[in-house]
């Protein structure tokens, strides 16, 4: 690849990068509401305190206020794991609009490391710039700016899987592996359902030494034995199941339960933020809400009116999931079976079930797909363009927002999804993954 190429690329993901950075500071001052209920979280959970069921009573003052958790339900705005509050707890304590300022920049510390890493995967000059260019262009997605105005977490989960799956490809030296088994357990311990990521690589578990898969899951059992063995840890773990199970409740109407709660005392300024300058901000804004529900229930319902239960997600995810694997195994076993597909498959495995959550999936969900565009753009090879011409046009949907295409951004998705599922049944790049062996 000429230098004249790769030095366009990086100019216009440079200008690309100041602009977005630029949009995001503004939105960020429209006030990211999802971003208290974690911090909220995060603080009665740091004081010992339960968090999924609180609600505000004026003699607890500022420190736990937060205008999103005024209703007539039982349960808490505070939906993230015990796990991620507890990784919270270092910023927990600052003013709001500190961490919220913070947050915005967290969001593009966390994209760099990622392609950076990618950046270390990809052995071809083409293949960087395909990393590089799947980079800036997710900036400008309707999800990455979701998060940004809402202040979400779900840009963890993609960075985490990417750094487990950067350090499960190294076999020396061997506590690399312990480190694999850190982000392995943060990611299930940060969203549960991410343990359907780890599912193909069964099918090379023989290939690992036994040291090797002992230093992999000692901080797993040392982690999950701490939980497990620490009352207080397990009565926020039970509750946040129960918390999960009242979502799902309000999500599809089941009549979550309900109770009397304080009224909102509607301040006007704490802990940094000022609502009179962010009622002044957001009439002079430009940003405008394009966020979809992404769910297989809400298509269903949408193009059919038929509504499925809880009950049939979960069976409809479990028996599609469980067909993927099979499928898999009987298509690949005798070529054999590589990290790269295996991460690749283990990430749609996840996302199927995500796509079958009862709970509605918002825009910014959709940045889970970060670190699978990542990877695909890091092995890059010719022989598949028409499938990354369709992860392509996925991406486009993602960040057009046109009248004349319903539901753009939900088609990009699982065009997305499909073509990643393709590729991960398909690959083959002989050598380009190590796989650690019986010693």
């Amino acid at each position: 690849m000429k230098r004249s190429v790769l030095f366009g690329v990086l100019l216009a993901g440079i200008i690309s990068l100041c602009w977005s950075v630029y949009r995001d500071v503004q939105i960020e001052k429209l006030y990211p509401s999802d971003l208290r209920n974690r911090i909220v979280g995060a603080r009665l959970q740091k004081d010992g305190k339960m968090p999924y069921f609180y609600k505000w009573r004026s003699a607890d003052g500022l420190r736990y206020y937060n205008p999103q958790n005024f209703d007539t339900l039982k349960v808490s705005t505070s939906t993230a794991s015990p796990y991620f509050h507890q990784l919270l707890y270092p910023i927990a304590d600052m003013e709001q609009r500190t961490i919220s300022r913070l947050w915005v920049y967290l969001q593009y510390v966390l994209l760099f490391i990622m392609t950076g890493i990618a950046l270390t995967l990809a052995e071809t000059a083409v293949q960087k710039v395909a990393v590089l260019a799947m980079s800036v262009s997710f900036l400008f997605t309707e999800a990455w700016i979701k998060i940004i105005e809402t202040g979400q977490m779900y840009l963890f989960i993609p960075f985490f899987a990417l750094l487990c799956y950067f350090f499960l490809r190294k076999a020396h030296p061997i506590p690399v592996a312990s480190i694999a088994g850190i982000f392995a357990v943060s990611l299930v311990l940060v969203r549960p359902n991410t343990v359907c990521m780890f599912l193909p690589f069964l099918f090379i578990a023989g290939r690992y030494s036994l040291r090797y898969k002992t230093a992999f899951f000692v901080p797993v059992i040392l982690l999950l034995g701490y939980i497990a063995g620490n009352g207080h840890q397990r009565a926020l773990w039970t509750e946040y199941g129960e918390c999960l199970s009242e979502q799902v409740k309000l999500h599809q109407n089941l009549r979550p339960a309900s109770q009397q709660n304080e009224d909102d005392p509607d301040f006007t300024s704490w802990e940094g933020w000022d609502m009179t300058e962010v009622a002044a901000e957001l009439s002079k804004s430009s940003y405008v809400n394009y966020s979809e529900n992404g769910n297989v229930f809400v298509l269903v319902e949408k193009f059919t009116g038929i509504h499925l239960s809880s009950a049939f997600l979960s069976i409809a995810s479990l028996m599609l999931i469980s067909f993927l694997f099979i499928l898999f195994y009987f298509l690949n076993r005798k070529n054999g079976f590589h990290i790269y597909h295996l991460a690749l498959l283990g990430f749609c495995l996840y996302m199927t079930s995500d796509l079958f959550s009862p709970i509605y999936r918002h825009q910014y969900n959709t940045v889970q797909w970060f670190f699978p565009l990542l990877l695909a753009a890091s092995g890059y090879v010719k022989k598949y363009k028409w499938i990354y011409m369709a992860i392509v046009a996925g991406l486009i949907l993602n960040i057009i927002n046109t009248p004349f295409i319903k539901m753009e951004h939900t088609i990009g998705e699982y065009i997305i999804f499909a073509a990643l599922l393709l590729l991960a049944f398909v690959y083959k790049r002989p050598g380009a993954d190590f796989h650690p062996v019986q010693s």
